[in-house]
């Protein structure tokens, strides 16, 4: 081997219909899709690790998740075991596999394919140099689904842990720092990373801190961070422990408003510690992130057209998957399904519908992401008179 998903105008994909009836085959109802709305936890901003499958080792990740246990091991240099995760074109992601029994001259490698199976990009460790972890940051070029392929470059049994994390647009799975406030976090399993937000004005001047809690020398913390483009702004910032320093500090002032990411990490990439982590204004003014998401619905009906006109208000910090139903009485049907990306500040947009007279319907719309359920949602009834 070498070494070793926008609607125009209205925002509709390409396949929702211009048209729609109410019909019996949409039964479910609105009590029930309100009840299960209910039941979606409101934040899951969690890491989340788990344990590799058996052989052979096929898994899918996503953004915030790390494998690491005891089935995660190469036992051999032709032993393969791939990853996958869906990605937006244009999107920045950082990948990571580390080691923490590997031995020179012995090495662990990442591959990633994109969603064709053509190589995009490869790496590996440096035994030599003492570096026992393979870290990959692409900018994507294709939407759809891209594979990691994690290998070794000599025969021997190692352990390996391999985490993903999406920088660029904002992960769903990052943790929002507020100005001031002092976070506490952990980094385990071996090769985790931690994301957080930070909303960044060209207003002002921040100064991310991180301490480590935990740990001691030849462990040291880093942290980068990065602007809403997925360009780092700060390269990286690591303690010093050899020099007694177990503070990271670096400021940085915004070239855009809008959402950034600080990636916090071991600088082994095979080791765990705790740490606290904040994020201070120490020039200028930093005026607080706007709401973290808003969706409002205003709809009219136009019974000379048939026509419904949905006037929305869309602002999201988070790429999201804009759904849409109307509902009659007891009857649903599907609008669309689309991807928003962040919408930064909040923005209008009006959608429209031929629809007969069907008396008083609802529209019910939601943001969705992969983690973190529905983020936001809006419900709103217009009269469209009597059929």
């Amino acid at each position: 081997m070498l070494p070793r998903g926008h609607v125009s105008g209205v925002r509709v994909p390409g396949n929702w219909k211009d048209q729609f009836q109410f019909s019996s085959n949409f039964r479910r109802g609105l009590g029930l899709l309100l009840l299960a709305m209910l039941l979606v936890p409101s934040s899951l901003w969690a890491h989340t690790t788990e344990n590799c499958p058996t052989e052979p080792g096929q898994a899918a990740i996503v953004s915030g998740e790390t494998y690491f246990g005891a089935n995660c091991v190469l036992n051999t240099a032709s032993d393969l075991d791939t990853f996958t995760f869906s990605a937006g074109a244009g999107d920045t992601w950082k990948m990571v596999a580390g080691t923490t029994n590997a031995a020179y001259p012995n090495n662990v490698c990442m591959n990633l394919n994109d969603p064709n199976g053509n190589l995009v990009t490869w790496t590996c460790s440096d035994s030599a140099a003492n570096n026992f972890a393979a870290v990959l940051i692409p900018k994507l070029t294709l939407a759809g689904v891209y594979t990691i392929v994690v290998y070794e470059t000599k025969t021997a049994a190692i352990d390996y842990g391999i985490s993903l994390e999406r920088i660029s647009p904002a992960p769903a799975d990052g943790t929002a720092l507020t100005l001031g406030k002092v976070v506490s976090g952990a980094v385990t399993p071996p090769s985790a990373q931690h994301a957080y937000t930070v909303y960044g004005t060209t207003t002002g001047t921040y100064e991310v801190s991180a301490a480590m809690t935990s740990g001691a020398y030849p462990q040291n913390l880093c942290f980068s961070v990065y602007q809403p483009d997925g360009t780092a702004v700060v390269g990286f910032e690591c303690t010093d422990t050899a020099a007694n320093k177990f503070t990271a500090q670096a400021e940085f002032t915004p070239t855009a408003d809008g959402t950034y990411v600080v990636i916090a990490y071991s600088a082994l990439d095979n080791d765990t510690f705790n740490y606290t982590i904040s994020v201070a204004c120490v020039a200028g003014t930093c005026p607080t992130a706007p709401p973290a998401c808003s969706l409002k619905d205003a709809p009219t009906y136009n019974a000379t057209t048939g026509t419904l006109t949905m006037d929305f208000t869309l602002g999201t910090p988070y790429a999201v998957t804009w759904n849409a139903w109307v509902t009659s009485q007891t009857s649903m049907q599907s609008l669309w399904s689309a991807s928003e990306p962040i919408t930064e500040p909040p923005t209008t947009v009006t959608m429209t519908q031929t629809l007969s007279k069907s008396g008083k319907v609802g529209v019910l719309s939601t943001f969705t992401t992969p983690t973190k359920g529905i983020t936001c949602s809006s419900w709103a009834i217009v009269n469209t008179g009597t059929p």
